[in-house]
């Protein structure tokens, strides 16, 4: 039976293959039962520009059986950034029983919001289970990554 471990290993694949499309190296995976239903990728410029299309929330819409959805609170979703704001809600939202992280993400991560949240998200949040970080060094690095890809892009605009 794989293990976090492994299962993060196949999110920093997917960062990697995101990043080399062009996008942020961020990678996401959902596992039911030990079984992966859905993989993501951050896809915010390629193919095309979507501000939308973060590697949890390209995840959360690639599960295809809409009847997997009754059983959301035994779902783990695996990332190799800490949620930011939209993701985070949209995955409590979604009551999704387990997040595993690989990275802290001090520029847009949303824990720091725990405690600071409207009710509902705060009732969900209490009902999901958050790890991370897992695969630090791999994640980390992939972290400064998006963190130069993000400075450069803004230079450039300057």
């Amino acid at each position: 039976m794989p293990t976090d471990h492994d299962y993060m290993l196949r999110t920093v694949k997917l960062a990697k293959a995101a990043g080399e499309a062009g996008n942020l190296p961020i990678g996401a995976l959902i596992v039911l039962d030990g079984e992966i239903i859905s993989e993501g990728q951050n896809r915010l410029w390629m193919p095309v520009t979507n501000p939308g299309r973060h590697a949890e929330i390209d995840a959360l819409s690639n599960v295809n059986d809409p009847a997997l959805w009754a059983r959301s609170k035994k779902m783990i979703l695996y990332t190799t950034l800490e949620p930011c704001l939209m993701c985070l809600s949209t995955i409590l939202l979604h009551k999704i029983g387990r997040v595993v992280y690989g990275a802290k993400d001090p520029r847009g991560g949303a824990l720091c919001t725990v405690g600071h949240m409207p009710y509902a998200f705060e009732r969900f949040y209490k009902e999901t289970e958050i790890t991370g970080p897992a695969l630090a060094e791999e994640c980390d690095d992939l972290f400064k990554q998006m963190v130069d890809i993000l400075e450069a892009r803004i230079a450039k605009k300057k």
